[in-house]
């Protein structure tokens, strides 16, 4: 047993003698291949995975950088002549005496009104939100494919695609207008949603069950006046050189009454001076040889039953344009038969004469566009007496309508413009009355020194005097 055991323990210091050698030498030369460099070939494929790594990042960022810049960036605005700008909820306010223009980098425009107030609320890459505190816009949005606008005002939303509409909003008495002039919107009013074209008319809806959305100005006599000192240019020319009236009418003409058959209750009905008679064609050729019958042929109008049946079978005539309308000076019926599209041309496109008068009688039938129209004239014809007048007239309207506040700033501008124009002993009068209303004890003395000193015997010389006292 010993002996084996001795034996074994041979063995081992045997193997362990061998062995140590062998460590020795592994050791060194691992040292070794730690501090000699690798060849070339061997870091380079060592170091190839980080740097194709690096590169594909790098062409990664590149592609991002290049896909953002393409896209369309967000719609910039401009508010008159100021330079582009993206900033929103910033108050926009149109000067009382003219229009201000807002344009948008997607081709869009909205035109505010003298006084109106309005606020970019959202800007995007398909469009623009608007909303209108008070006043009137007119919104031109170009279509495209993909087009988000719309207009708020108050409690109203209209969607636009691409459209030219005339959006009103008066806080005061919750009153809303629309006057589509092209395209197609969707109007989303607390009543519910519907689509509105220009076929449906203009649209007026007020919050206020007792009262009239937008009350129309007082419809009021014919004032030559308030016209231009022209007014009479057409007239004449059509009084000068009287043409017949024509035998039969061809055709119904616009915004006329259809032919009617005279009955002994029409006021033009005469009764016929003899009986009449039901003449057929001879029968045998001695008859046609009576003189009798040629006379009564040429007293009787055989040709008014045939005339019936041909004006029925006549297409119709061509509606008349507004330049037709205007050369004949029927303001009126232009305003009544004509669409809210060539209404709007008229105004932007018509001379000073046209306009005024077309404001004028706007306002003479009490149509709720006149505000409106007469605020072109003073944006078209600034420094004129025709963008005067409108001023005057603009700020009757606002007396007529309870608000002396806003009519005392465009007494103000009308005098301003016009100390001795033909309105400005009225004007001088109603800025006393209405600073009276206001309760502005201090302007409305001086307004009413101011009137006395000039019109002494005037309508408003007793309610000065009172001020005064």
């Amino acid at each position: 047993m010993d002996e084996r055991l001795e034996q074994l323990g041979a063995d081992v210091a045997r193997i362990q003698d061998e062995t140590l050698p062998d460590g020795r030498r592994r050791a060194a030369v691992r040292r070794k291949l730690l501090v000699t460099p690798l060849p070339a070939k061997q870091r380079t494929r060592r170091l190839w995975r980080p740097a194709m790594g690096l590169a594909l990042t790098s062409a990664a960022l590149i592609a991002l950088f290049m896909f953002r810049t393409s896209e369309p960036g967000l719609v910039e605005y401009r508010v008159g002549d100021a330079p582009p700008s993206n900033r929103i909820d910033e108050w926009i306010a149109a000067p009382d005496t003219q229009m201000l223009p807002i344009t948008f980098t997607d081709g869009a425009s909205v035109r505010l009104g003298p006084g109106s107030r309005a606020r970019v609320r959202k800007l995007s890459e398909l469009g623009a939100a608007v909303e209108l505190e008070r006043g009137e816009a007119t919104v031109h949005v170009v279509h495209r494919n993909e087009t988000r606008w719309t207009v708020e005002a108050g409690p109203f939303v209209v969607n636009v695609v691409g459209t030219r509409f005339r959006v009103q909003w008066e806080p005061r008495n919750e009153a809303f207008g629309l006057d589509m002039l092209e395209g197609t919107v969707r109007l989303n009013a607390p009543s519910g949603m519907r689509t509105v074209t220009p076929s449906d008319g203009p649209v007026r809806l007020s919050l206020r069950n007792s009262e009239p959305a937008f009350p129309a100005p007082e419809a009021e006599p014919r004032a030559p006046h308030e016209e231009e000192p022209n007014v009479e240019r057409h007239r004449a020319r059509a009084t000068s050189a009287p043409e017949p009236p024509p035998a039969a009418p061809v055709g119904p003409a616009r915004g006329r009454s259809e032919a009617r058959v005279a009955t002994p209750d029409t006021p033009s009905y005469r009764p016929p001076s003899g009986p009449l008679e039901l003449r057929l064609p001879p029968k045998t050729p001695d008859a046609a040889s009576d003189p009798k019958p040629v006379e009564e042929t040429q007293a009787q109008p055989e040709t008014e039953p045939d005339s019936a049946p041909r004006e029925e079978q006549t297409p119709d005539a061509p509606e008349p344009t507004w330049q037709e309308l205007a050369a004949d000076g029927d303001y009126e019926k232009m305003l009544s038969s004509l669409s809210p599209a060539q209404i709007e041309e008229a105004m932007w496109q018509g001379d000073e004469h046209d306009v005024v008068n077309i404001a004028a009688a706007a306002r003479r039938t009490g149509d709720a566009r006149t505000r409106y129209m007469y605020s072109v004239v003073r944006a078209r014809f600034a420094g004129t007496d025709g963008a005067a007048n409108a001023a005057f007239m603009i700020a009757r309207m606002e007396f007529h309508a309870n608000a002396p506040d806003a009519a005392v700033g465009w007494l103000e501008i009308y005098l301003r413009e016009r100390p001795d124009g033909r309105f400005a002993r009225e004007a001088a009068g109603r800025l006393v009355e209405a600073y009276v209303q206001i309760g502005d004890a201090a302007k409305a003395r001086a307004a009413a020194e101011r009137y006395l000193t000039r019109y002494p015997d005037g309508p408003h010389a007793a309610l000065a005097r009172s001020v005064l006292q």
